[in-house]
């Protein structure tokens, strides 16, 4: 962070160059000091903030206004609505932006003061290049100047609310005027027409402007503190004349660096050692590189030289039949880069190993030519456990002869053969051979032999008339066969079987009709045979066979016809009646054709009723009142009850459907006599404790009385 400080702060000097126009106003006493640098300035922490989000432009310098937030040790009144007239950019250092930040003046309500451009620095970490109004920027100065400028801009602003109050009484008329004491201009026409003389032009002298420069100043490197000095000087201008003081050491201070990028290390085969050098730098304020040493060795990084033997080949050594292991030798520098310091030489850590004769991995070559095959080998070695290839396969001396092998161990044909039917004959077909080991390898694919040999014909497995071609449209059907040839005395069969040139004429009978009432036409339904060597066979079976004809319907009569549909209105039954137009078919069963509707039959009753009979008691009450006037009863007292009987009606139509339900209710009154309390008639047909029933068969419901005598 201390680089990133002072190389912003010597880039923020160079900006000075684009504000020279902003010049700072002169120190207050105009005194000149010969002392050094730190005694002429008091350096305060300056608060400012962008206004707005304002864009930085990188090395170019770009005009901004800022906030005058804060300056320490100065009063609020004055830095209040001042703005900070200043230049901005940044530059990068090590990839990082650092913002950079000038005050030239300061400027309230359009009137401005200047500051010196030298005297008030910023540098800061930018993210992104741009001055935020949320980050504040802290700006090094100089008090005494910053507090001057303040001061003339409210001097200023005094002066002209003063001058601005006076011309608003001019144009609005001092109300006071003629009542201002001492005034005679009424009376004394010489006191009038007086008018104050003009003041003398007295001429102020300029006050001296001292600024810090570093031009002419060298950059001194003091190794000892290790830090490169930017030196300055004052320079006073007063009346004209400019003098300086001496260059001294500034507060501008560049760190050393070490640059291992431009030294190469140090090398020591012999002790496998290898050193990083490095030289000493600083950046300068105007972002050049300034080298200050030679490449001296950095002791502290020292790194040990390795072999790498995965770089390197195995070295196959046949004159001393010898794998012999390689490296280079290496090592990682500061930035754990790899570093080759040596090629690939005979290894000074593994020891060559022995190489070894084998076939595997390597196969047999066939030259077809010469009818014969080579075995080939190889070598290998072994290095950490690993057994390795040492070069391609070549021939060792092992032949092997070729043979042609049709059969195999088992007898049975290693390849199928080729078969020509349109030349009528067979291609057998072989394969060549080696044998290695007693064993036998199969070294090309099959081959047709030289010779051939002929194809026979016969029907044998083949006589099954259901799997033959039956055309029944041409009446013919076409026999089968297939074909063989003789290999080794054996019948060796080369096709399935198939269509031959042998046909059968097919012979019909009649077998039936097959009607189509819709249309009025019937075919002719036949069975199609042939005679076969094996016996008749049946091509087709009562089936009607493609071209048959037509043979239209006779008509015979006009009718009716029942339907079978039945309808019902209530408990009547309807049936359905067709006219109908009756044709004779071919097989003289005749077919009634319907046209349309004819006089329905019926009514047929068609429903069932059920009454129920039981006739409950559905309620009984009592005794109502007493009867005084029942002869029955003796002394003529009854007892009156009062029954309720309810019975139910159900009339069903045969397909189910509920044609009438209804019930009805009857309510009766009946008297009770005492026990054994009757005296007449003599002929009492009430038992005992009985009841008399006033009024029998007065109520019929459906064609039955019920009994209303009430049962107890």
């Amino acid at each position: 962070m201390v680089r990133k400080t002072v190389i912003a702060f010597a880039a923020a000097l160079s900006l000075t160059s684009v504000a020279l126009a902003q010049q700072a106003a002169p120190t207050t006493d105009g005194q000149a000091s010969e002392t050094s640098v730190e005694t002429l300035v008091e350096k305060v922490a300056i608060l400012t903030r962008a206004n707005v989000r304002t864009a930085v432009p990188e090395l170019e310098a770009r005009a901004v206004d800022l906030d005058l937030v804060e300056v320490p040790g100065i009063s609020k009144n004055l830095t209040k609505g001042v703005t900070a007239k200043a230049y901005a950019r940044y530059v990068t250092v090590d990839g990082e932006k650092i913002g950079q930040v000038v005050l030239t003046g300061v400027e309230k309500d359009g009137r401005a003061e200047s500051l010196n451009s030298t005297a008030f620095i910023a540098q800061f970490d930018m993210k992104a290049a741009e001055l935020d109004p949320a980050q504040p920027i802290t700006v090094e100065g100089d008090k005494a100047e910053m507090r001057a400028a303040l001061e003339r801009l409210a001097e200023q602003q005094d002066t002209a609310t003063a001058a601005e109050e006076e011309k608003e009484d001019e144009k609005a008329g001092d109300p006071t005027r003629d009542a201002q004491i001492g005034s005679n201009d009424a009376q004394n026409a010489d006191a009038a027409g007086y008018q104050n003389p003009e003041p003398l032009a007295v001429a102020e002298a300029d006050a001296p402007l001292v600024r810090i420069v570093t031009d002419g100043c060298a950059i001194r490197v003091d190794t000892a503190q290790g830090f490169p000095i930017q030196q300055s000087r004052v320079e006073t201008t007063e009346d004209g004349n400019v003098s300086s003081s001496a260059c001294e050491d500034s507060e501008v201070r560049y760190p050393l660096q070490r640059s291992y990028s431009v030294c190469s290390d140090s090398v020591d085969l012999e002790a496998l050692k290898a050193t990083a050098q490095y030289v000493l730098f600083y950046t300068d304020a105007g972002g050049a590189r300034q080298e200050v040493t030679e490449c001296v060795a950095d002791e502290d990084q020292v790194f040990d030289i390795v072999e790498d033997r995965e770089s390197c080949p195995v070295f196959l050594d046949y004159s001393s039949m010898q794998a012999v292991t390689q490296a280079a030798l290496i090592y990682k520098n500061a930035n754990n880069a790899t570093v080759q310091v040596r090629g690939c030489e005979a290894s000074g850590e593994v020891e060559a190993v022995a190489l070894v004769e084998t076939t595997d991995g390597c196969s047999i070559r066939h030259d077809f030519s010469a009818n014969t095959s080579y075995q080939q080998g190889r070598h290998t070695y072994e290095l950490d456990g690993v057994t390795w290839q040492a070069g391609a396969c070549a021939d060792t001396g092992t032949e092997y002869a070729h043979q042609k092998v049709y059969l195999s161990e088992a007898g049975a044909k290693i390849c199928s053969p080729i078969v020509d039917q349109n030349g009528g004959n067979v291609t057998m077909q072989y394969r060549v051979a080696i044998t290695k080991d007693s064993l036998v390898e199969y070294i090309t694919e099959c081959k047709p032999d030289d010779t051939t040999t002929a194809l026979i014909s016969t029907t044998e497995g083949c006589t099954n008339p259901f799997t033959w071609n039956h055309d029944v449209s041409a009446g013919v059907s076409y026999g089968m066969e297939r074909f063989f040839y003789m290999f080794n005395g054996v019948k060796e069969y080369v096709t399935q079987c198939q269509q031959s040139e042998t046909t059968y004429a097919h012979q019909v009978e009649t077998a039936g009709w097959e009607p189509h009432d819709d249309q009025l036409f019937a075919y002719q339904k036949s069975t199609v045979y042939i005679m076969a060597p094996s016996g008749r066979y049946n091509v087709v079976t009562s089936e009607v066979v493609d071209g048959t004809p037509q043979m239209a319907y006779t008509f015979e009569s006009d009718g009716t016809q029942a339907s079978g549909e039945y309808y019902y209105e209530d408990c009547s039954r309807f049936e359905r009646v067709n006219t109908v137009e009756n044709y004779k078919r071919p097989d003289d069963t005749i077919y009634a054709k319907p046209i349309g509707e004819g006089t329905p039959l019926g009514p047929v009753h068609a429903c069932e009723e059920t009454v129920d009979k039981t006739w409950p008691r559905t309620s009984l009450s009592g005794p109502q009142y007493v009867v005084w006037s029942n002869p029955v009863c003796t002394g003529g007292t009854a007892a009156r009850w009062q029954a309720t009987y309810q019975a139910k009606r159900k009339v069903v139509r045969e397909d189910g459907e509920v044609i009438i339900e209804e019930t009805k209710t009857k309510s009766e009154l009946s008297d009770r006599c005492p026990y054994n309390s009757y005296t007449s008639p003599s002929s009492n047909p009430y038992p005992a404790n009985s009841v008399y029933c006033s009024n029998p068969g007065s109520f019929t419901l459906w064609g039955w009385t019920p009994d209303f005598c009430i049962d107890f």
